[in-house]
């Protein structure tokens, strides 16, 4: 009877994901390595993973034919590693938050902060626009503020890693003060500003520990966020800005256990 019992036990829904790598503006050479390690994640992280390979798409010809209300409504999670003010409708642009807000899960990586700076209504669901890059190639010390989390869990109270980290616009963009709250590398004007008040910070630079030298717009003592969480609607929202380099994708378990975290707890597979 313990045999037929167990043949008979009712296997966990898989839940299902799509990842989005489409690039206006850059194409990180890290979006290719970044589908394979999400796909492979998801084998044993309880969902499936869909991809378009968005990533080899040029950005004068980026196709979202595809994304509609009725294709979304066959996933539980969205994933984007994106950036640009990307050739979606107005009524696809909806889809998107409506699909968030109606209790599924969403994911940003890394350069999804650079995505709709045209549209400030997912800058509120994401938490933030990228002002400038603080730190790149040189290793920062991020101070784990939510060691519960399943994104941080693994981390203990403090992680120190190579990669690149981000400033965040603090304030919509303002005509009167024009070299504020603007997208450095491209020019974008910011919609909105980052706050604590908004999101529930799990990482953040710590400027006590990190080699601050030749940092712009970085001060000791400062709040440098670089992920955190939002409950949007009925759904989850989880943003880093962790994934700049291609091989912390495919050599660096820590860093994926982090995104494995943040993907499950969006899904609903962890608390």
């Amino acid at each position: 009877m313990a045999g037929i019992s167990s043949l008979g036990a009712q296997q966990p829904v898989r839940k299902k994901l799509l990842f989005l790598t489409h690039a206006g503006l850059y194409k990180h050479t890290s979006l290719g390595p970044a589908e394979k390690a999400v796909i492979e994640l998801g084998k044993n992280g309880g969902f499936d993973v869909t991809t378009v390979e968005g990533y080899k798409q040029e950005a004068a010809k980026l196709d979202f034919s595809f994304f509609t209300p009725e294709y979304l409504a066959g996933f539980d999670g969205l994933m984007l590693m994106t950036n640009g003010n990307l050739p979606m409708t107005d009524a696809q642009k909806k889809a998107l938050l409506d699909f968030v807000r109606s209790g599924k899960g969403f994911i940003g990586a890394h350069c999804a902060a650079l995505t709709f700076y045209n549209y400030p209504e997912f800058g509120e669901m994401l938490g933030g626009y990228y002002r400038r890059s603080v730190l790149q190639n040189r290793i920062g010390v991020l101070k784990v503020e939510d060691p519960n989390h399943p994104a941080t869990k693994m981390l203990g109270g403090s992680w120190p890693l190579v990669d690149e980290f981000y400033h965040f616009g603090t304030a919509p963009w303002d005509a009167a003060r024009p070299t504020d709250n603007i997208d450095v590398l491209f020019g974008n004007h910011i919609p909105m500003g980052f706050s604590r008040d908004r999101v529930h910070v799990l990482l953040s630079l710590d400027t006590a520990k990190t080699n601050m030298e030749g940092m712009p717009d970085v001060v000791k003592g400062g709040d440098y966020p670089q992920a955190w969480t939002r409950d949007y609607g009925k759904g989850r929202s989880f943003y880093t800005s962790l994934g700049h380099r291609d091989d912390i994708w495919s050599n660096d378990p820590v860093f994926l256990a982090h995104i494995l975290g943040g993907i499950r707890w969006s899904l609903r597979l962890e608390n």
